[in-house]
């Protein structure tokens, strides 16, 4: 069986007979790209993105604060804009937007 994006979530009982394909799993078909599903409340089963959702909160979320949403927005596109240039030692010491350009 193929994975499907909505498996867990995301349909109405009515759908669940006839689901819809995501346009992350058409996505990821038309370029050939695998992609795995881990179980639900299962995070050990995908180490990688817990890891990235700790350097978040240890890095960003602890150390703001915002008054509103929008502040809290415009704040986090600043932080992404300074860690897409940070060098990371899973891309070999080059920042995602090195990798990104040399890719493109």
């Amino acid at each position: 069986m193929l994975p499907i994006t909505n498996r867990y979530f995301g349909y109405y009982r009515s759908d669940l007979m006839f689901p819809r394909e995501h346009s992350l799993d058409k996505f990821c078909r038309e370029n050939n790209i695998i992609h795995y599903l881990i179980d639900p409340g299962k995070p050990a089963q995908n180490g990688k993105v817990e890891r990235s959702h700790r350097s978040d909160q240890e890095s960003f979320y602890n150390r703001i604060n915002f008054k509103n949403i929008n502040e809290l927005n415009y704040k986090l596109r600043l932080w992404n804009m300074y860690y897409n240039d940070l060098a990371h030692c899973g891309l070999n010491g080059k920042s995602p937007n090195e990798v990104l350009l040399l890719n493109y």
